[in-house]
Formats: structure tokens, C-alpha cells, sequence
């Protein structure tokens, strides 16, 4: 059951990885920004091509000699989830490496041809766009939250039926891996978990209704359809993660409480349902994701160019601008948002949760 969940979870991944240059805007090839007047550069083309192949390739053949190491020599579970993480870190690592060359190449390349040397740089601002944002409101993030609180009291009211040795892992056969000790701090330690998850998704949702709205000069009538329809996708994707991570760990802490829910497997029709909600709620988002892209047939000529922010953009991966008010911008190569690390609310909707969630796991041991 683990190597299958891990493969269908590998392959979406490598799938992404693959189509990433295919996914971002035009204007932004492995994290450089592009003049309109250069975006069909042949370079561009090759190096997008190249990458897709390269990572394709050796990402299939590091799942066949997963398989293969599976299927001959039969490890055990623990040296089975070692060759499993191996396999998708290599993946990654060789996506990483790729990306970084390429990104420092096409550095290199924009210098020496000036791209952009003589074109005026402009940034487009509608006033209209905050009226017509569809991101999902905060009651939506705020129904989790108050099941978790419910969760987390009726815990404490039960707390004498609750077995001595509390479940707190559970494996991708739904059934329970690992357990402490009784005590009100590990019998509620699994809703706590998950209200910090909460929070922090509510967090970025609304960190990101007040980000920028981002659009191209040049085009912004369809650049801001493209951003409109990118947040609200993206805020149905959070939504429906709290909801799935609620419903599935509120089954786990009250089978603490009910033991008889966690008996004959019961629990692995949940896991698998989770799974497939997640994984598809996040191809969703990618496939609409490609829909809204910019499209451009042609290099386009024009006197002006969207503001270079690349001096923002540490490798074109860590953005980092103190005047840019927004806590969340769309990542410049990958599906999904990224922190501005030099706004200091970043910290308190990521890093303080995850502290928080940290210390949790550290003290129910």
C-alpha cells in the first residue's frame, strides 16, 4: 500500500516538474524576467525543451529502479520509506540543478543582448480589480476551526474513555503505527496539530486577497482575468485541503476515543479519499492554471515592458522586497505562491504556525 500511494503521488509530482517552464508566464523563463519583444528567443524554446526531457527521463527511470529494488530484493517497511523519499529527492534534485543552470544562462544571455536595455519599464495598476476578486471568504477557513475547538472539548469531556497508550501516527494502512502515553496535553495534541494547519491555510488565503494584483502591461485585460481566476482557484484548493485534513483527523482523534472506528481497516477508505481529493483538487488547479496562461504567438513589439524585479529574486526562487507590501506572490518557476521574506507578516502566517507545530511534536514524544 505504501509504494502504491508513494507512485501515484511521484508521478503526479514528476508530471508537474515536467510541465513547470510550460506553466509560469511567458514573460518568466526559469526565474528571469523576458521582454515581450524576446519571449520567442530559440534559446528559450531549446532550454524549456531540454529541461522537460531531461527531468521526464530520469525521473522514469528512478521509479523503474525503485520498482525493481522493490519487487527483488522485498525490503522492509523502514528501508522501503528510505529508497521512497531517496527516489523523489533525486527527482527534485536533478528539477533543482537543471533549473539553476538554465536560470544562469539565460542571466548571462539577457546581459550580453541587452534585453530590455532601451524599453521603458511600466507597471499596469487596475482599480477596479479588488471589486472583482472572487477569493473565498474568511467563514469559509473559520468552519474548520470551531470543529477543531469542538473537537478539542469534547476530547477533554471524554477523557476517562480514551485508552492508556494514545494513538498519535498512523500508516498508509489506516491503521495506528506509534502511541504515547494518556495525558490531556497527547489526547488533544492531534486537534492542535490540525488547528495550526488551519490557521495557517486561512493565513495564506488571506494573505494572498491582499497581495498585489499583478498584471501585464501590455496585456491587461487578460492578465488580470489570468489573476482573478488563478486566486480564486487557488482559495477553493485551500479550502477544500482544510476541509479534507478536518474531516480525516477528526476521525483519527475520535478513534482515540471510539476504538471500534479504527478496527478491520476502516480507516483506509478515508486515507485513499483524502489522497485522491488532495492530488485532484491540485491538478484542477494546475490544469486551469494552463488555461489562464498568457499566450503569446509571436515576439511582441512594444515601447514599454512590465517592471524588472529581478533584482528581488535571489536565484529567481526567494523573493525578497521590502517595499512590496504583499506577504504571498506567485512563485516565479513552480505550481502555487511563495513568502516575500522581507515582509514581516510573512513570518507570523508561516513560521510562527510551524514553530508552533514543531513544539507540539516535540513535547507529545
Amino acid at each position: 500500500m505504501l509504494l502504491a500511494i508513494f507512485t501515484i503521488s511521484y508521478i503526479v509530482t514528476l508530471v508537474m516538474q515536467v510541465f513547470v517552464p510550460y506553466l509560469v508566464r511567458e514573460t518568466i523563463v526559469f526565474g528571469v524576467t523576458v521582454p515581450e519583444q524576446n519571449i520567442k528567443h530559440p534559446i528559450l524554446g531549446l532550454m524549456k525543451k531540454r529541461y522537460a526531457q531531461i527531468v521526464g527521463i530520469s525521473g522514469v527511470v528512478l521509479l523503474v529502479i525503485l520498482l525493481v529494488i522493490n519487487w527483488i530484493a522485498k525490503p522492509s517497511e523502514i528501508t522501503q520509506g528510505i529508497l521512497l523519499l531517496s527516489v523523489l529527492y533525486g527527482m527534485l534534485a536533478v528539477s533543482l540543478v537543471l533549473y539553476w543552470l538554465n536560470h544562469q544562462k539565460i542571466t548571462k544571455l539577457k546581459k550580453k543582448e541587452q534585453w530590455g536595455i532601451n524599453i521603458k519599464q511600466v507597471r499596469a495598476v487596475d482599480l477596479t480589480a479588488r471589486s472583482r476578486d472572487e477569493i473565498l471568504p474568511w467563514p469559509f477557513y473559520v468552519v474548520p476551526i470551531g470543529v477543531t475547538v469542538f473537537l478539542m472539548i469534547f476530547t477533554v469531556l471524554h477523557y476517562e474513555q480514551i485508552p492508556n497508550n494514545v494513538a498519535v501516527h498512523w500508516g498508509p494502512n489506516g491503521e495506528a503505527d506509534a502511541w504515547q502515553e494518556k495525558s490531556y496535553f497527547t489526547a488533544i495534541s492531534l486537534p492542535l496539530v490540525m488547528l495550526m494547519m488551519q490557521c495557517m491555510m486561512w493565513g495564506i488565503v488571506d494573505s494572498v486577497k491582499r497581495s498585489a494584483i499583478r498584471l501585464s502591461v501590455n496585456r491587461q485585460e487578460e492578465s488580470l482575468e489570468d489573476q482573478l481566476k488563478t486566486r480564486k482557484y487557488m482559495s477553493w484548493h485551500m479550502m477544500l485541503i482544510s476541509y479534507a485534513l478536518t474531516v480525516l483527523l477528526s476521525v483519527l482523534q475520535l478513534s482515540n476515543i471510539y476504538p471500534s472506528l479504527a478496527e478491520g481497516g476502516k480507516l483506509l477508505p478515508m486515507f485513499i479519499a483524502f489522497l485522491v481529493l488532495v492530488l485532484g483538487s491540485l491538478l484542477f488547479y494546475v490544469w486551469k492554471k494552463r488555461q489562464l496562461r498568457l499566450s503569446y504567438v509571436d515576439n511582441v513589439v512594444s515601447e514599454v515592458m512590465d517592471v524588472d524585479e529581478d533584482r528581488y529574486w535571489k536565484g529567481g526562487l526567494i523573493y525578497m522586497n521590502a517595499q512590496d507590501p504583499s506577504v504571498f506572490v506567485e512563485k516565479r518557476f513552480g505550481v502555487g505562491w511563495t513568502m516575500n521574506l522581507a515582509n514581516p507578516r510573512a513570518y507570523i502566517v508561516i513560521v510562527l504556525p510551524f514553530v508552533i507545530l514543531l513544539l507540539i511534536s516535540i513535547f507529545s514524544l
